[in-house]
């Protein structure tokens, strides 16, 4: 058997204070669809084949709940669990069916900086995937603020699989698909969420997307412009809670055998700040605080 490791991001889970608001955002405003609705969890999915990549959750205070992966299998499910429950990590349930919409075979656990996260297989999928011209089709990257950066870098590395991409004076972007980065890590105050990016299918889709989101009252916080490391177009904003997310095209995609990691020296050297086009204006101060895991809710009045 292959040495276990994930092989794919999911879905991310939220708890929000205000689950009405935030429904009605992702579906009038993200461009996200609901299919399930059972008590305080809402369920979205993308234009995309998985089978939901956002669930909210009606909780206190605006945070990430659970991160969750793919894994090609049932075996691939049991020995990451496996490996992990043998290193004394903190493990929800042994694996089993998930009895919640999409189904599937996974299990929980909770990492040393305590984020939780959920790896499954046998996921149902969508028939009816596409690309649109405006909409996200799938979940692209989640980005954690950690106070242990290289310890959470290894961790994921040796023990889901991850391959790390570049590393810059800010980052750690670690990858477990072709994908440049499904995860990143920020030396930041933490543990908590950076913010989450969801994929459009090109850079014109992007900017019909941002395009909504401003007639709807959400105006771009941070862009539009191109990252160094990934390459990847970007665009920030706020959701209702103040938490921060990501549209983004054209992800770097990177081959196992032939890509370089990327040092903070070179990336000092190749790329002058985050925007490497050079247009998109610094993170204001409450973008940076609401990155920085303390999401301040916008005044959405007439929303």
């Amino acid at each position: 058997m292959k040495e276990p490791r994930v092989t794919g991001l999911r879905s991310i889970e939220y708890n929000v204070p205000d689950l009405s608001k935030t429904s009605r955002f992702y579906e009038q405003c993200w461009g996200l669809k609901k299919i399930s609705e059972i008590g305080s969890k809402h369920f979205f999915r993308a234009s995309g084949s998985e089978h939901h990549i956002v669930v909210i959750h009606q909780g206190e205070k605006a945070n990430v709940k659970t991160i969750n992966f793919a894994a090609p299998d049932k075996k691939m499910v049991n020995a990451l669990h496996n490996k992990l429950k043998g290193l004394g990590i903190k493990i929800d349930a042994d694996p089993a069916v998930i009895e919640k919409p999409g189904g599937g075979y996974g299990f929980g656990f909770t990492d040393r900086d305590g984020i939780h996260y959920g790896i499954s297989s046998d996921v149902s999928t969508h028939s009816d995937a596409s690309m649109e011209s405006d909409r996200p089709f799938k979940l692209s990257h989640v980005v954690l603020n950690s106070t242990k950066v290289e310890d959470q870098t290894k961790f994921f590395r040796d023990i889901l699989g991850f391959r790390v991409s570049d590393r810059t004076e800010r980052m750690n972007f670690i990858r477990c698909s072709s994908d440049h980065h499904s995860v990143a890590f920020a030396h930041s105050e933490g543990p908590s969420l950076n913010h989450a990016a969801f994929e459009l299918p090109n850079f014109d889709a992007l900017m019909c997307g941002s395009g909504r989101m401003k007639q709807k009252g959400f105006p771009v916080q941070w862009g539009v412009g191109r990252h160094g490391p990934g390459n990847n177009v970007f665009g920030y904003f706020f959701e209702p809670n103040g938490m921060v997310v990501e549209y983004t095209a054209e992800v770097e995609q990177v081959d196992d055998n032939t890509y370089k990691t990327g040092t903070p020296e070179e990336w000092a050297q190749r790329v002058k700040g985050p925007d490497r086009w050079g247009f998109a204006d610094p993170p204001s101060p409450l973008l940076r605080q609401c990155m920085g895991g303390n999401p301040q809710a916008p005044n959405l009045e007439n929303f």
